[in-house]
């Protein structure tokens, strides 16, 4: 849940005509679970098409089943493991900013409060001291300006820094290459040639159920290309106001 400013402080800062930061941390918090939220759709994915390739020794052997479960496996412990593993690192970040803009506006909301008080004082008191306090309020208005300007100008620095240039800027990379579909769209089609390559005294083949392993191994690589389809339009949409 977003920090909230007590009544006084929202009170005195709409008196004086200054603008609280509007970067929300819950905002951060929702679009790290955005984030690992794919890793773990791309993962499940992942090991639905696993089982698929395995499931292929059922009606095709040869050295050619071999190399493709080689290839598969290299791939599995490459591309993918690295894009999963990007994607939880960048989640956790993401959680660790909201912390930080949480402790950035409760130090700000602490001084505000203290300055809040002061001001309600100080009005009280023009009365009695015939408007010498009045004096001291341009003061703490300037200080109040002071205090939300230097927030304002830490959150921006932050994060447009440390969360999306360092964070969500460089995953964009990782997962556009990582998740194109392609990968299972040419185990796909390399199920689709003919036995004659890999001919050999071990080599079996069951053409039908081999061109139906291959459908699943398509529609695996559609279900991928959807869950970055869906992350890329979160991504594209996100905002921390």
């Amino acid at each position: 849940m977003a920090l909230d400013l007590p009544d006084a402080v929202v009170s005195f800062l709409d008196f004086i005509g200054v603008h609280w930061p509007n970067v929300d941390e819950d905002k951060v918090r929702e679009f790290g679970g955005h984030v690992r939220d794919f890793a773990n759709n791309i993962q499940q994915s992942h090991q639905d098409a696993t089982s698929s390739v395995e499931q292929l020794s059922e009606v095709y052997q040869g050295a050619s089943y071999d190399a493709l479960m080689a290839k598969w496996g290299q791939m599995s412990s490459g591309h993918m493991n690295e894009l999963v593993t990007a994607c939880h690192t960048v989640a956790t970040a993401l959680d660790a900013a909201a912390g930080v803009i949480v402790g950035m506006k409760a130090a700000a909301i602490a001084e505000l409060v203290v300055l809040a008080v002061t001001f309600v004082a100080d009005q009280a008191a023009a009365a009695v001291t015939f408007g010498l306090a009045e004096v001291a309020e341009a003061g703490i208005i300037a200080a109040a300006r002071k205090a939300t300007s230097y927030l304002e100008q830490q959150l921006e620095q932050y994060v447009i820094g440390q969360v999306i240039e360092a964070a969500i800027t460089p995953l964009v990379d990782v997962v556009g290459n990582a998740v194109s579909g392609l990968v299972y769209e040419g185990t796909a089609k390399a199920l689709g040639v003919s036995g004659g390559g890999g001919a050999g005294q071990s080599f079996s083949v069951h053409p039908e159920e081999l061109h139906a392993r291959s459908q699943a191994l398509s529609k695996h690589a559609e279900t991928v290309a959807a869950h970055a389809e869906d992350f890329k339009s979160k991504l594209s949409g996100v905002s921390f106001a």
